[in-house]
């Protein structure tokens, strides 16, 4: 049944991917893997192929992620044809670590075996199970995990407590935090119980650490490899400022910094924690019963281990500034850094509730038709709101499946980093694909374009310019177009410039030219570009309208602008078609530049044309 859920989920819910561009860094990273690379080469053009969420050492990228999950990824793609079939592993992991703790908490196998029901079907679960992400496959390490060292200390036998330190090594090889937090919830309460039993301890904790060693020696040898350093992480590596604590936070170099407050960190505990229950199989109701329980259980051992998991990860997440990152969209697709919470209280909230169906059957009955109203409408909404997401991303995929052969794509307007914008325009490793995808970059793209001169140039277009929005619960769907790009050459090339009528508050605005070395002068009907008014190199002119009597007033408070690329080499030069055209809006009381969508009308029409001046 979990295979059969994740699969559905995969395919029914996310026709084409998830909000999350986590997934497309994954594949591309399992992609790598695959061609036997543990990284990418930047092909002498690290800006224009950088990837999302990773980081640039010796001309190559490497992935901000360790190996335990992509690990798993291959596996499946290599035996099964599918990264997909991990995905499923990963939500039956899950379950079946969800029933194995149940039993060994509490001794119950009817408890046991509808708390894996119950975590199969909850909407945290569906949602997740059909993303290309960890978290599921690190959720059910976890269990597994803590099933095993519990019964390796209640049974004596080492072969299990070996075995949960290779499956604590295996967290640690995916998410390396968890398993510190994994480690401290389940052996703290472990050991306080046997406190007097100072051997036995000792002994258990070598059992472990035969385990968990080689995957420590394997993750930490990775990084070197990776990183240049054995204690360098991949994810500090790509950007040292995305990492623990408080302070200013950024999740890659470009992006703007965020700075990460105690305040910060409680508003979004608290926010995650308060809408966590509508991710789980009961909701709140459920979950009200579950730390009731726990409260009243508190000197059981199984209970002090539940409890340990369910205080760990909330508390030492507040320290990791991802909780107010994932906050805003936590309402899309759950909780997941508290996401250890769900089995805890699914199975603290099920024991109590199959009491109740003993000593008060009617009062057992009206909690369960509480729960299912209180989960089933919004558990839906949530599923349907992810399947709208990525149905709205749909275009992306059908364009990138019917790219140009043997064609140079660059992502209009699309950033810093590939996968981003567009989660399908991911390049091999050895940048040798029919389709190479790079940044655009403006005038930049001509130097990429000349390095590739056998492949023809397109750019990528969509109707919904990026804009800083995050996913939401009513996505619109673009229009995506491959636009072939053209390159005026010759000794000159002349903008032939005409206006549109407008309104009455248009007329009004002045026409200027800022050339690339600031100068602005007023347009007539046409700007001449050569080697005689521009400098030499790459570059940009700006042709536009702004408000004010003069060019140089206008270009000081412009409304829109067409930027003109442009590559001067000795008196030959090249100008990028087509043209970008930029609106300036006010939003939040800023200002900003907004790429126009293709198709819009602009105010300002160009023409470029190639002069030859040879006689």
């Amino acid at each position: 049944m979990a295979i059969a859920v994740s699969l559905l989920s995969r395919h029914l819910v996310y026709p084409a991917f998830s909000w999350n561009r986590d997934e497309a860094v994954y594949l591309w990273q399992v992609a790598g893997l695959r061609a036997g690379q543990f990284t990418s080469t930047t092909g002498g053009f690290p800006a224009a192929f950088h990837p999302w969420l990773a980081g640039v050492r010796d001309h190559s990228f490497f992935s901000q992620y360790t190996l335990g999950w992509p690990l798993v990824l291959l596996a499946g793609d290599v035996v099964f044809g599918s990264p997909d079939a991990a995905l499923a592993f990963g939500t039956a992991l899950t379950v079946v670590g969800t029933y194995l703790l149940a039993r060994e908490a509490t001794s119950d196998e009817i408890l046991a075996r509808i708390a894996g029901a119950a975590m199969l079907v909850s909407p945290i679960v569906v949602i997740q199970s059909g993303i290309h992400l960890g978290y599921l496959f690190t959720l059910g390490l976890g269990l597994l995990f803590a099933t095993a060292l519990m019964s390796g200390l209640r049974t004596g036998r080492h072969g299990r407590m070996i075995g949960a330190g290779v499956l604590l090594g295996w967290i640690f090889m995916t998410r390396p935090y968890d398993a510190v937090l994994w480690g401290l919830a389940v052996l703290a309460p472990l050991a306080w119980s046997r406190r007097r039993e100072f051997r036995t301890v000792l002994r258990a904790a070598g059992a472990v650490g035969i385990g968990f060693l080689p995957l420590l020696v394997a993750t930490l040898l990775y990084n070197r490899h990776v990183t240049g350093a054995f204690g360098q992480f991949p994810i500090t590596a790509a950007d040292p400022l995305d990492t623990f604590g408080f302070g200013k936070r950024r999740i890659m170099p470009t992006f703007h910094t965020a700075n990460y407050t105690p305040g910060q960190a409680l508003r979004s505990s608290v926010k995650q924690g308060v809408l966590l229950p509508i991710f789980m199989t009961g909701s709140y109701v459920l979950a009200a019963i579950a730390v009731w329980g726990l409260g009243r259980r508190r000197r059981e051992l199984g209970a002090q281990v539940l409890m340990a998991i369910g205080l760990v990860f909330p508390i030492g997440y507040v320290w990791f500034w991802g909780m107010y990152v994932s906050s805003v969209t936590m309402p899309l697709s759950g909780p997941i850094y508290y996401i250890p919470l769900f089995a805890v209280l699914t199975i603290a909230g099920l024991r109590e509730l199959l009491e109740l169906l003993q000593t008060r059957r009617r009062l057992a009955i009206g909690l369960i038709v509480a729960m299912a109203v209180a989960t089933v409408p919004v558990g839906v909404n949530r599923i349907l709101v992810n399947r709208k997401i990525s149905v709205a991303q749909l275009p992306w995929k059908r364009s990138s499946d019917h790219a140009p052969q043997h064609s140079l794509v660059f992502l209009w307007r699309s950033g810093d980093y590939l996968m981003f914008l567009n989660p399908y325009a991911a390049n091999p490793p050895d940048l040798d694909g029919s389709v190479l995808y790079a940044t655009d970059r403006g005038a930049a793209n001509l130097d990429l374009m000349a390095a590739h001169p056998d492949r023809r140039a397109f750019l990528q277009q969509t109707s919904l310019p990026p804009d800083g929005q995050v996913p939401n619960d009513h996505p619109e769907t673009p229009t995506i177009r491959m636009v072939p790009i053209r390159v005026v050459r010759g000794e000159a090339v002349e903008i032939g410039i005409t206006t549109r009528p407008g309104d009455a508050e248009r007329a009004a605005l002045t026409g200027f030219v800022r050339m690339a070395d600031g100068t602005v002068s007023a347009f007539g009907e046409s700007v001449l570009l050569d080697a005689a008014t521009l400098p030499q190199g790459r570059g940009t002119v700006h042709i536009g309208q702004g408000r004010g009597a003069t060019a140089e007033a206008a270009a000081a408070d412009p409304v829109m602008r067409r930027d003109v690329h442009y590559l001067l080499t000795g008196d030959r030069i090249e100008v990028l078609t087509p043209i970008d055209t930029l609106k300036r809006v006010v939003e939040n009381g800023k200002r900003r530049w907004l790429a126009q969508p293709p198709g819009v009308p602009s105010s300002v029409a160009l023409k470029p044309v190639a002069v030859s001046r040879r006689k």
